[in-house]
């Protein structure tokens, strides 16, 4: 997945009033920044997959995304927002999204850990594919996976485009599990 999907991937988990404080904070980091700020008559209103593009369009993507992970980091501590150092590079800008365990975890992500028990031990694909759809997989790669005979065969399916996603996809995942197999999920962490 490229940099634009992953961004909108994180952008569409935001709440209506998370996406708000993050539009308002990203004007008002372009403009500390020393950057022309992206403006806000294009901001204002704009939908998750809209403010994405004018993030990158605006910006270019390493920038773009370099300033999409300050302002979100900024807005979940709720402290002003600082620009990293110029030429650095944010090593994941979407870290800030990780849920607390893999903090507490750090090296292989939990979907990665686990990956055989949950090619095994998940029964309800399809409702976790409906929850992906939109966000981690597109139509085509939804379709591609429904078609597939069993949960197994399913879930393998599923990892093999893993390789290509990044930290907040395999969240969006790890949230979905979590969500629709509670007790399995509750299980594997305790390991």
């Amino acid at each position: 997945r490229g940099s634009r999907d992953c961004l909108l991937c994180t952008l569409n988990e935001l709440g209506e009033d998370e996406l708000g404080r993050f539009k308002v904070k990203l004007a008002d980091m372009g403009l500390k920044g020393g950057y022309n700020p992206i403006p806000w008559g294009r901001l204002g209103k704009a939908k998750p997959a809209e403010v994405a593009t004018e993030l990158i369009n605006h910006y270019g993507v390493r920038c773009g995304l370099e300033m999409a992970g300050e302002v979100l980091r900024a807005i979940r501590r709720g402290e002003p927002a600082t620009l990293p150092e110029q030429g650095s590079m944010v090593k994941d800008a979407w870290e800030i999204k990780a849920p607390l365990w893999v903090a507490a975890a750090p090296g292989k992500h939990f979907v990665d850990r686990h990956r055989a028990e949950l090619i095994q031990r998940v029964s309800m694909v399809d409702g976790v594919l409906d929850m992906l759809c939109g966000t981690v997989l597109d139509n085509e790669q939804y379709q591609s996976i429904r078609a597939e005979r069993s949960n197994p065969e399913k879930m393998r399916k599923l990892y093999e485009l893993m390789p290509s996603w990044n930290r907040v996809c395999k969240d969006r995942l790890y949230q979905v599990l979590k969500s629709k197999h509670k007790f399995l999920i509750e299980e594997l962490e305790g390991k």
